[in-house]
């Protein structure tokens, strides 16, 4: 049954207050993916957006690699953005889309169980067999680390993208 604001605890009020950070900073995250494979192309923001606004987050990191293959810009810092942002792709979407039990106090956390609202097929020594509601116990203490690394990243990627607005690709690629 849905609560009202007022009648959550503290607790709970923090907890979805850091997966709302979370699930925005995700948001983001992904919109300077977007930029990053862009900047690559045009400087016009418009064609940008309108071209790979489509494009799902796995698509647009392919599309940056194969640009990049001809460009070498920045290849080890590039890399190691775009796997900071396939990790936390994988986190975002158990996050986003799995069904949150009621947070609890413990240890000197908040400890929330997370499950998969979807089906999963297990292969076992003495069979197969569907599992639905699997998941993963999250401390607080993690998505709070989660939402500063995914800061982390959109740093990393904010300067990535206007190192490479300021730097002409065509004329590198001319004289080398």
């Amino acid at each position: 049954m849905a609560k009202r604001y007022k009648e959550y605890t503290d607790t709970e009020k923090e907890f979805y207050f850091y997966i709302g950070l979370l699930s925005d900073r995700f948001a983001k995250m992904e919109v300077l993916v977007r930029d990053m494979l862009g900047a690559f192309i045009s400087d016009d923001d418009v064609l940008n957006a309108y071209l790979f606004e489509k494009n799902g987050l796995n698509e647009n990191i392919q599309i940056i690699k194969t640009i990049n293959k001809k460009h070498n810009y920045e290849p080890q810092v590039l890399a190691g953005i775009l796997n900071e942002v396939s990790y936390i792709k994988s986190e975002r979407n158990s996050f986003i889309h799995g069904i949150w039990s009621e947070p609890k106090a413990k240890d000197n956390d908040i400890i929330i169980y997370c499950s998969s609202p979807k089906m999963k097929f297990e292969e076992e020594p003495n069979g197969k067999k569907w599992i639905f509601g699997h998941g993963k116990s999250v401390r607080l203490s993690y998505i709070k680390k989660l939402v500063s690394r995914v800061d982390d990243v959109m740093i990393s990627q904010q300067a990535f993208v206007e190192r490479l607005k300021n730097f002409d690709l065509e004329f590198w690629m001319a004289k080398g």
